[in-house]
């Protein structure tokens, strides 16, 4: 009778281990999917620009001009997943962004472009959120048009 409960018991614990086990890698293979949706996962402001980490979770990408028209709607918008940015007394007047195509380039610093936002003329008093029409957009120091 001892015996019959040690191995029921042990096959209890077994069970459990095998189904903690499947567990963690169907979560691990679901988090290695990317989501194909900008995030940024770092942000510092001095004064009025926001310098910003992006990664954009994406293998490949086809055009560098709509990832960062993407981004900076995104930045507008402040639609971001993991940063909300404080808008309420502040708004940026230039955006400074270093985009990562996915969490293992940021980590081994992979660097795959750099976003601009900046004023099209000297000391305006404007903002990226009222006066878009006022800003140009840079990709990896190339003006887009």
């Amino acid at each position: 009778m001892k015996k019959q409960r040690t191995k029921g018991i042990v096959l209890v614990v077994v069970c459990f281990i095998c189904v903690m086990c499947i567990c963690s890698g169907f979560h691990k293979a679901q988090s290695e999917e990317l989501s194909e949706i900008p995030d940024a996962v770092n942000s510092t402001r001095f004064n009025t620009t926001e310098h910003l980490t992006v990664v954009a979770n994406q293998e490949e990408i086809a055009d560098k001009e709509e990832l960062a028209k993407q981004i900076i709607k995104m930045c507008r918008e402040n639609s971001f997943q993991s940063i909300k940015f404080s808008y309420d007394m502040v708004y940026p007047t230039e955006l400074q962004i270093s985009v990562y195509k996915t969490e293992k380039d940021l980590n081994d610093n992979k660097q795959f472009c750099e976003i601009a936002y900046l004023l099209d003329e000297e000391n305006g008093e404007y903002d990226i959120i009222h006066n878009p029409e006022k800003f140009i957009l840079y990709v990896d120091g190339e003006k887009v048009e």
